[in-house]
């Protein structure tokens, strides 16, 4: 029987994507023209249309937000065409077994055009982000082949549009990742289809024939099967060398000679990268403390671009140990994203002391005695020397809000917001207590000077109301007002639902992405049923057909030719109808964004975690700074 315990090779490869190849608009030299006609088209879509049908939603979307005429993009594939980040589509190019065993005349041909074919008939849903328009089964050259023509799609919302072409986006979506600089998201994804193949063999009876392999490709346990062959032959030679010279053959002499420099520096290479991949492999994940939420998120996204697997939380990053290194050398890197000049500084310390004086001299006292400062009040302008600064700077070319009247009122204004912030503590909830309680710790610690505050607004002088960490606490009490949350438990529910509102409405928009190819080969059968139903000149296909298309209308419960119009109407705005369960997802993503990000903080707060970790960011920055003055 064909296929019993025989082994094929399987090929899975990206390759160049000339459509007029593939669909036989020219033919080459290896085609065989009289069998051009066995060919099997799945799919035969213009690539234009097939951008209109996946990306004009997002594409509107996008441009309706654009505030700038240079950002309006009016072809999308153009768009794609001219950039240099994505190609416009990607094909690869599927092959099972060689000329010799699955050829024409070869024994195994059918098999090999049958397993070639159930694999095409799952790859769409299989990969839901791999958007195929146009796929073929080349059967006139020297072995059955598949092209696979698609567009690879992902949703994530970042810049851009919504819905956008990206390779390495769309094969993440479904669960691939880079496990190193060499095993790329795509490497993964082809490793997948391929023990698909292989299970399609099984199904079968063949198994895999591994060909060609290449040791710069080689996972853990090849390396270690290669260095075991290697070891065998050096064995074998060596058992040769055990015997008196005059008893060795040619041969032997010949094999003892080739066991040179070549061999031995091949075995330690191979050594070494078992001993790197191996320990990789196994490596322990371990913790890596980063306080500041930029610079952890400056570290985590720059570990991602080398490929080093992580797992992040809310103050650290879990690393292998081999990657500890990595980290320290990435983090030593980080630069705060805002600048402070001595300018910057002394508004700062002068912003900060406001909210624990009682006047403007016990503020110039206090940055005297405690920040270190040198003072000049004789005279008509008061000017300060910061340690840091060369000279003395005049508070008048601070800013107004620096001239000494102006500070006075601000010491006055002092505890009207801690004053608020009671007040409406005093009316919230349990849970909007622990926020508002949070405020008052953190207005506490700016007073005390336990960490460097932040500003939201940059340009503006530091208060309260622009503390950066305060301001992320009353987006939070604000999340919960949005979406009428009171209690721990309404919070983790909203989440619940949520995500269960995506996952439905994904669901959803797979359902009609799927019924979409259906609705027009249903379509095309009632048009076939009633142009033909009344002919007399039917030959046994033809029958066939017109049974199979009678068997879609009684589905439909359609009489007559007009009643198509209906299911036409459908199929139209089904991209429209896509469009629309895209939009709500994305709402519903940022109402869970917004929910998720709660969720992480009421964790810290009631782990009693959020002021001691701006604490120990500020810890964090101290030494940095101290490791810049000494390296200086």
């Amino acid at each position: 029987m064909a296929g019993k315990n025989q082994k094929v090779s399987l090929t899975f490869r990206v390759d160049k994507g000339v459509l007029e190849h593939n669909n036989r608009n020219f033919i080459a030299k290896n085609v065989d023209r009289e069998r051009i006609s066995e060919n099997i088209t799945y799919k035969q879509e213009n690539i234009r249309d097939k951008y209109h049908e996946l990306f004009d939603q997002a594409l509107a979307e996008y441009n309706a937000k654009q505030n700038r005429a240079d950002r309006i993009i009016s072809d999308y594939y153009e768009h794609i065409k001219k950039g240099q980040k994505e190609k416009t589509f990607y094909e690869v190019v599927v092959q099972i077994g060689d000329k010799d065993n699955c050829g024409i005349g070869a024994e195994n041909f059918e098999s090999a055009k049958q397993m070639l074919d159930e694999y095409m008939k799952a790859f769409e849903k299989r990969n839901p982000n791999i958007k195929v328009f146009n796929a073929v089964m080349h059967l006139d050259e020297a072995t059955p082949h598949l092209h696979i023509d698609f567009i690879p799609i992902c949703n994530k919302k970042i810049r851009g549009l919504p819905t956008r072409v990206s390779l390495k986006g769309a094969l993440e979506e479904q669960g691939f990742s880079s496990k190193s600089k060499r095993i790329s998201e795509w490497a993964s994804w082809a490793e997948s289809e391929k023990q698909m193949l292989a299970e399609v063999l099984k199904k079968h009876g063949f198994s895999q024939d591994v060909k060609g392999a290449h040791y710069s490709h080689m996972t853990v346990p090849e390396y270690k099967n290669a260095k075991k062959k290697i070891e065998e032959i050096n064995k074998h030679v060596n058992a040769f060398k055990a015997k008196p010279i005059e008893n060795l053959s040619p041969e032997e002499v010949a094999m003892i000679k080739n066991q040179n420099d070549y061999l031995r520096s091949e075995i330690q290479k191979r050594d070494e990268n078992i001993k790197i991949l191996s320990k990789k492999a196994g490596a322990k994940y371990v913790q890596y403390e980063i306080y500041a939420p930029d610079k952890l998120a400056f570290v985590a996204e720059e570990l991602k671009r080398a490929n080093v697997p992580l797992v992040e939380e809310s103050n650290a990053l879990y690393v292998p140990e081999w990657a500890l290194k990595t980290c320290g050398a990435i983090a030593a890197k980080y630069r705060p994203n805002y600048y402070f000049g001595i300018h910057d500084r002394i508004k700062l310390d002068i912003d900060t002391l406001i909210y624990s004086c009682e006047n403007f001299s016990q503020l110039l006292e206090k940055l005297r005695d405690e920040k270190n400062y040198e003072l000049k009040t004789e005279g008509k302008y008061i000017a300060v020397k910061s340690p840091a600064a060369q000279r003395f700077v005049r508070l008048k070319t601070l800013g107004e809000e620096y001239l000494p009247q102006n500070i006075e009122k601000r010491i006055a204004d002092r505890d009207k917001f801690p004053k608020a912030v009671q007040a409406k503590s005093a009316k919230a909830n349990q849970t909007e207590q622990r926020f508002y309680s949070t405020i008052t710790q953190t207005i506490i610690a700016v007073r005390s000077f336990k960490f460097t505050p932040e500003k939201t607004n940059p340009k503006k002088i530091y208060s309260f109301e622009n503390d950066k960490h305060i301001n992320f606490l009353s987006e939070q009490l604000l999340t919960m007002h949005e979406f009428s949350l009171t209690s721990p438990e309404e919070i983790y529910k909203a989440a619940e639902e949520s995500q269960k509102k995506i996952s439905e409405k994904v669901e959803k928009i797979k359902q009609l992405s799927d019924d979409i190819p259906q609705l027009k080969s249903d379509i095309s059968q009632l048009k076939f049923y009633f142009s033909a139903a009344n002919s007399q000149h039917l030959d046994a296909m033809g029958q066939v057909k017109l049974a199979a298309a009678k068997e879609v209308a009684e589905k439909y419960g359609i009489t007559s030719a007009e009643d198509i119009k209906d299911l036409e109407t459908r199929l139209r705005l089904s991209p429209t109808y896509i469009g629309s369960i895209k939009s709500e997802i994305s709402e519903e993503q940022l109402k869970l964004n917004k929910i998720s990000e709660l969720i992480r903080t009421y964790e810290k707060i009631i782990e009693g975690n959020y002021i001691d970790n701006l604490i120990a960011a500020e810890r964090e920055r101290k030494a940095r700074e101290d490791n810049q003055k000494q390296k200086k």
